[in-house]
């Protein structure tokens, strides 16, 4: 079995806490949160919206007023503000789990779905900082779990799927990167991260 070298990390769930609800959000920006509004966050129309900003076909100013015509009970300038309130900061021990990996001989990257708005964000998180090499899905015009951006992702980075250890909080995209032959670890973002991708990393021999 060949040992992999490079680590790859999804990032909300995994990297960084980042709110689970529309509610959640809303009190992290401090805006009134409308019970209203989440039967519309799940309507196809919503998931088309959020599927084009992640891949890059709507920038985020005109996703902001499509979700906040689509929600009726917040101005865009509430929908910006909980946005903007979405990323929480790093998980715990995940920057220097970063500087471990790097000085085991290991690359490291991320494979996220994302937008530009919180790319931007990211800029603050130690733990991405380190990342040395960054793909996103509003970069590649891909999302999870679709196998062509995991197949983009190894064209990208010359690698091939056993040279890949994958961590993500999402099931959907664990068995889709299996599905594509990587090695790939479920975390669960409500206990330590960097605990289990240490543990993911150990067991797939890539770390001691």
């Amino acid at each position: 079995m060949s040992i992999p070298s490079l680590a790859v990390f999804d990032l909300g769930g995994v990297v960084v806490r980042i709110c689970r609800t529309w509610q959640e959000a809303c009190h992290s920006a401090g805006v009134v949160h409308n019970p209203n509004a989440e039967a519309r966050l799940d309507s196809p129309r919503k998931v088309e919206l959020l599927r084009a900003h992640q891949c890059g076909e709507v920038e985020s100013g005109k996703y902001f007023d499509g979700l906040a015509q689509l929600l009726e009970d917040h101005s865009t300038d509430e929908v910006r503000r909980v946005h903007a309130a979405w990323i929480l900061g790093d998980y715990s021990g995940m920057a220097q789990l970063m500087d471990r990996i790097h000085h085991a001989g290991m690359r490291t990257a991320c494979l996220s779905n994302t937008n530009a708005h919180h790319w931007e964000q990211l800029d603050s998180s130690e733990a991405f900082r380190r990342i040395q090499v960054r793909h996103a899905s509003h970069l590649m015009g891909l999302v999870k779990p679709d196998q062509r951006i995991y197949r983009a992702f190894e064209i990208a980075t010359e690698t091939t799927p056993q040279e890949i250890v994958f961590f993500d909080d999402l099931a959907e995209n664990i068995e889709a990167a299996r599905a594509c032959g990587w090695n790939a670890v479920h975390i669960d973002h409500t206990r330590d991260t960097a605990a289990q991708v240490l543990a993911g990393l150990r067991a797939h021999g890539a770390l001691a």
